[in-house]
């Protein structure tokens, strides 16, 4: 039987059944139903289903980013662990009517939400002074979804009476996504490709990946002098991470790390790349399109740049984005970020797209 690669593809239980009755000799009674044919047919089944594992028995060696938990089983063989996902945590403040003749009890457990239905529990009772009150929330379930903006958590799943109204006064933070199977495979296929050793280069960028939002990590060796160690930090797509992440990155380098080096760990931030232009556009076009197309490529541009280095975004290549989309058939202005210059990024900068300010005019 030939079995290729990808041979078991086609095999299927009946051709497994032919080609054992066609080894047999022509003396032996094959047909359906016969005593040959009976017996073969539970184990050509067998077989089959014992080809039915192949495709798993690849995965499990060689895991690609559909392998699901098969990569954890891959991974955990060099001591690799999936990160987990984290819940978002809030303070919630609450304001009751004047002139009650009880202070209305908000426990420990009390559901508050956003209009979109995303669910945050106080993790404490509500202390009030006077006709305000807080306490800290944690969101019902890990994701960064749950990092909402200030002043969006304004519902109660419970009506109290006497409560006139919730809301966070600040954003929600601290929320992550459980590490993904592109971004878990890419840290173990990292693990396996760059050399770990005591303290070395790569083993403070594998520490950093270990803790829960980070996606993405550099370390800069020696970056203030003797024994300095710097530890650039980043999210999905290299976005910031916020400070009580980088606390958590820095304390588990801390327990980690040789005795001796002064560690940094910081954050990304962004630096919005603005784009001015006037152009002129073929009929039927619209500047809503063109800002659509430059944003989807400009942002995968920007994406595609090195992380944790310094990088520069040449103008040139901008306006080039800009005269690629369909429908632009000229320009008669082009800045980006205020100038005709190219654009430096710093080792701890992530560029993003910023303001697309496209106007139509005459080339």
């Amino acid at each position: 039987m030939d079995v290729g690669y990808n041979a078991y593809d086609n095999i299927t239980p009946e051709s497994i059944k032919a080609e054992i009755l066609a080894e047999l000799t022509s003396s032996v009674e094959t047909r359906e139903g016969s005593y040959a044919n009976t017996l073969v047919s539970p184990a050509a089944y067998q077989m089959w289903l014992v080809y039915q594992l192949i495709p798993w028995i690849i995965q499990l060696g060689f895991p690609d980013e559909t392998s699901g938990q098969l990569i954890d089983g891959r991974a955990e063989d060099f001591g690799l662990v999936r990160t987990p996902g984290l819940r978002a945590e809030v303070t919630m403040e609450f304001t009751i009517a004047a002139g009650l003749s009880r202070t209305p009890s908000i426990p420990e457990g009390t559901v508050v939400l956003t209009q979109d239905g995303l669910q945050f529990a106080l993790t404490e009772a509500v202390v009030f002074t006077g006709l305000t009150g807080s306490a800290h929330a944690q969101a019902a379930q890990p994701g960064r979804a749950y990092n909402v903006e200030a002043d969006t958590i304004t519902m109660m799943q419970r009506n109290i009476s006497g409560v006139t109204s919730c809301t966070n006064p600040d954003a929600a933070y601290g929320g992550t996504d459980e590490e993904t199977d592109a971004a878990f495979l890419a840290r173990y296929k990292e693990f396996l490709q760059r050399p770990i050793s005591s303290g070395n280069r790569n083993h403070y960028i594998a520490w950093a990946k270990e803790v829960s939002g980070i996606t993405f990590a550099e370390c800069l060796a020696i970056w203030n002098g003797p024994g300095t160690v710097k530890v650039i930090v980043a999210g999905p797509d290299k976005a910031p991470v916020d400070a009580d992440i980088v606390s958590d990155v820095a304390a588990h380098i801390e327990q980690e790390r040789p005795i001796g080096a002064s560690v940094t760990v910081v954050s990304v931030t962004e630096l919005p790349i603005n784009v001015t232009a006037t152009v002129s556009l073929a009929s039927g076009t619209s500047l809503q399109s063109v800002k659509d197309q430059l944003d989807e490529t400009l942002s995968q541009m920007l994406l595609d740049l090195p992380f944790g280095t310094s990088k520069t975004i040449l103008h040139t290549k901008v306006l080039s984005l800009l005269l690629a989309c369909d429908g632009v058939e000229g320009y008669s202005a082009f800045t980006v970020n205020g100038g005709s210059a190219n654009i430096s990024a710093t080792a701890e900068q992530t560029p993003v797209v910023g303001t697309l300010n496209i106007t139509s005019g005459g080339s």
